[in-house]
């Protein structure tokens, strides 16, 4: 694909801090629009008229009508690595390349994880709560927080990103348990150190200190940890999410936490995003949680931008997509 101008790139996140790396970073010729408001339709349809591209953020795949509106839409570029929220089927059927960002994701992603895993496990944010109110709660945590030093992290999907949490977590002195759908060998860059493969998705809930999920939302998948999952749980067990909510029924997590087991859980993820403001999970002191914000650093984002705007690059050029999916 070649043309003198450059492409007329939509990004789908709306105007903010994001939309403005962009622009910062937007090579010469080329155009960048973003919505002023997800709620405006009207106004996506505006900019899709025109729009070779769509660097696409949002929970929701584009419409039907949404596409008939952009007929000159070549590519989609999601910011990151999940497709859950991308309509391959209709996409396929327009002709529109799917591309995935994973630059920066995993180190951000181990680095939010390990933060939940320790905030939920040491009650950080009811220690927090507790100091400020005045109370002075030096020994009443102690005998309830679990430490990651000694502990079993069972690790469910074990792709770049649930390498780098092991890789985190070794460094804590952890046994890493790991559970992947393909029945394949972890590889020789582990041999040697406390990671193991389970024999089951059971066994990893089971025998795990800490269960953190690291796996793609798939039909097969959805809910599977459910309510008699989580009763496989040690009482002082730690359970958390980083991948995607619908992993989990969200409504036998409640009642397992209001049991005691898992003990905690650290939430980045969650059945219906933005959370309502009537979930239970809202009101349950033994969780700590975070909006959907895993690979969040500027760090992070500096990468990704970069990263999308030289694959948009690529092919605008005619060369191959990097990490493409469609």
């Amino acid at each position: 694909m070649t043309a003198e101008a450059g492409p007329h790139v939509v990004f789908w996140g709306g105007e903010g801090p994001i939309s403005a790396l962009y622009r910062e970073r937007l090579p010469e010729g080329w155009r960048l629009s973003a919505p002023r408001d997800r709620d405006d339709e009207e106004g996506k349809l505006r900019l899709l008229a025109d729009a070779d591209v769509v660097v696409h953020t949002d929970s929701t795949p584009l419409s039907r009508a949404q596409l008939d509106a952009a007929p000159r839409l070549r590519l989609l570029h999601r910011q990151g690595v999940g497709l859950d929220a991308v309509d391959l089927d209709l996409l396929g059927e327009r002709g529109v390349a799917v591309a995935l960002c994973s630059a920066g994701t995993a180190a951000a992603m181990a680095e939010h994880t390990v933060l939940l895993m320790l905030a939920a496990a040491r009650h950080l944010v009811r220690q927090h709560d507790d100091t400020r109110r005045g109370l002075w709660p030096k020994w009443e945590y102690r005998n309830i927080s679990l430490g990651l030093h000694g502990s079993t992290v069972g690790i469910v999907g074990f792709g770049r990103i649930g390498q780098a949490v092991a890789r985190a977590v070794l460094a804590f002195g952890s046994d890493v348990l790991v559970q992947r759908r393909q029945d394949t060998p972890l590889g020789e860059e582990w041999a040697g150190l406390p990671v193991r493969p389970a024999g089951s998705l059971d066994e990893v809930f089971a025998e795990s200190d800490v269960v953190t999920l690291h796996c793609p939302l798939l039909p097969e998948n959805r809910g599977m940890v459910d309510a008699r999952r989580l009763a496989l749980m040690r009482p002082h067990s730690v359970f958390v999410n980083t991948a995607r909510g619908e992993l989990v029924v969200e409504r036998d997590l409640v009642d397992a936490l209001r049991a005691g087991r898992p003990a905690a859980a650290g939430l980045d993820v969650f059945e219906e995003e933005p959370v309502p403001p009537d979930n239970p999970l809202l009101e349950l002191p033994n969780v700590v949680l975070t909006a959907h914000a895993g690979a969040g650093t500027r760090q992070t984002a500096a990468l990704k931008v970069q990263a999308v705007l030289d694959n948009i690059a690529r092919f605008w050029a005619g060369q191959p997509l990097e990490e493409r999916v469609l």
